[in-house]
């Protein structure tokens, strides 16, 4: 996935050259969204803010033997402050990607591409549950930081949700090796909430 690294670092830098949002997390009162009991954050953590995502789900074909499926490559996504922000350059305020090499058992990330923000943090899977509004749309997450970086809004995050999302989901199992060959990969068009937990002072 080395031109997918090289594609990020490239769209990074020129969305960092025109920011005008200058600060990551103004929705700072929780929404009174009902929240799956698996999906439930540990007591002692507090919100903090929730952001707004849209990208995609990328998959790959793999095909081994005689068993084919759709193997999750990662997201790849913008984030905003606030609902009626619109994606571009001017408003986005941070990238959701997966580290190719996990960091303490973390390869979920969401990074600031604020200036003057270098935070990000990694997380780790913990639980999902499906989607409220029908198999169309992938899983509600709950995820566990494994390594926070850089000073900002994401330094001290300690577990974040994805609520809400709706769309990318991968291909039918039937459709990798006929309608894709191996090694095809495949983009599906999402939106989600992301919310950011910290530790209760």
């Amino acid at each position: 996935m080395i031109w997918l690294a090289v594609l990020n670092t490239f769209v990074n830098a020129y969305r960092q050259t025109y920011p005008v949002v200058k600060k990551i997390g103004t929705v700072t009162e929780q929404p009174n969204t009902e929240i799956p009991a698996n999906l439930t954050v540990p007591s002692g953590n507090c919100y903090k803010f929730l952001l707004y995502g849209c990208g995609d789900q990328i998959y790959q074909c793999v095909i081994s033997g005689s068993s084919s499926q759709w193997s999750t490559v990662g997201p790849d996504a913008y984030l905003v402050n606030n609902k009626k922000d619109p994606f571009t350059s001017k408003y986005e305020v941070g990238h959701h990607y997966w580290q190719k090499t996990p960091v303490n058992g973390g390869r979920i990330t969401w990074q600031s591409i604020v200036k003057g923000d270098n935070s990000s943090v990694i997380a780790k899977l913990i639980a999902q549950s499906a989607s409220p509004d029908g198999p169309q749309n992938i899983p509600w997450l709950i995820t566990q930081s494994t390594s926070n970086q850089g000073e900002g809004a994401f330094e001290d995050i300690t577990y974040v949700l994805r609520i809400n999302p709706k769309g990318g989901i991968a291909p039918p199992a039937t459709q990798c090796g006929t309608t894709y060959k191996n090694g095809t990969l495949y983009r599906s068009h999402y939106t989600t909430e992301y919310w950011f937990y910290t530790a209760s002072k």
